[in-house]
């Protein structure tokens, strides 16, 4: 594991690729499928594409071999804006990268330097963290979680995660945790719109939490007419409340030992004191 991190780390140095000698024909080039960013602006394309009509590409993409061609590390974005721009050519720096780190150099280019929104922030991060760690992509999530709550259980592990969100830089990875994580499990209605940066994710949580059936109106209005988190929760709250038989479904189906060891220390407290309520009130 630590191996991996290791060559991630010198991989994403500076230096650690050569300039071509020559600008690469952008007919040569093929993207990778596998690049955690997904969703690319247009406007903010079409911004670039003009910028690099009338100056050129200010910094080198990163493109690894493959046969006879090459296939992009990161620069996606100033790659597709070049074709955009009408360019046939690109100055690149040629790295050779094997499968194994493919994913691994991707993903730290991509989050220590690109705008990714946060969903593709997350799933960069979550199949960086299946690599470093030896597991698949939908292990991650469920092994993190018992990181955060057993890790002298998981120490080396812990010290491996912690290592590389030390890399990173920004959010520590018990906040990513409780804080990222969530965003795989939002609603299609609404992970589609943080997906594609239409919705801002502290927004996305909020409505994640209002009943089903007032979601997708909810999020139409978020983006349509842009509001702000107060205007957002001022309609959440002027909802109709849904039916008592409604409101028990939901709590039926929320309610297991699951979701309560995920509640921090004061939830648990409050959730026990309902729950110990309503018993007394039922019987």
């Amino acid at each position: 594991m630590t191996a991996v991190l290791d060559r991630a780390r010198d991989y994403s140095a500076p230096g650690a690729a050569s300039v071509h000698p020559d600008a690469i024909e952008l007919s040569r080039i093929d993207v990778n499928p596998n690049q955690p960013r997904r969703h690319f602006d247009e406007d903010g394309l079409a911004d670039l594409a003009r910028s690099i009509e009338a100056q050129g590409v200010l910094q080198p993409i990163l493109v690894r071999p493959v046969g006879a061609r090459y296939e992009i590390v990161f620069g996606e974005r100033r790659y597709r804006a070049s074709l955009m721009a009408g360019k046939t050519t690109i100055p690149a720096m040629v790295k050779a990268v094997s499968e194994v780190e493919l994913p691994v150099v991707a993903a730290l280019e991509n989050l220590q330097r690109s705008d990714l929104n946060r969903f593709e922030e997350v799933r960069a991060k979550v199949h960086l963290l299946a690599t470093v760690l030896g597991l698949s992509a939908d292990d991650v999530p469920g092994h993190m979680k018992r990181l955060r709550s057993q890790p002298d259980e998981h120490a080396d592990d812990v010290l491996v995660v912690e290592q590389l969100f030390a890399q990173l830089g920004g959010e520590q990875w018990r906040s990513f945790v409780v804080n990222g994580l969530p965003v795989l499990t939002l609603p299609e209605v609404i992970r589609r719109e943080v997906e594609r940066g239409a919705l801002a994710y502290s927004k996305a949580i909020v409505i994640a939490r209002v009943p089903a059936e007032h979601q997708s109106g909810l999020v139409q209005d978020t983006i349509e007419l842009r509001l702000s988190q107060a205007e957002l929760h001022a309609r959440i709250r002027a909802l109709a409340p849904l039916p008592a038989a409604d409101t028990l479904a939901t709590v039926k189906r929320r309610l297991s030992q699951r979701r309560l060891s995920q509640l921090s220390p004061d939830q648990k407290v409050e959730a026990e004191r309902l729950i110990e309520a309503l018993h007394r009130l039922l019987t």
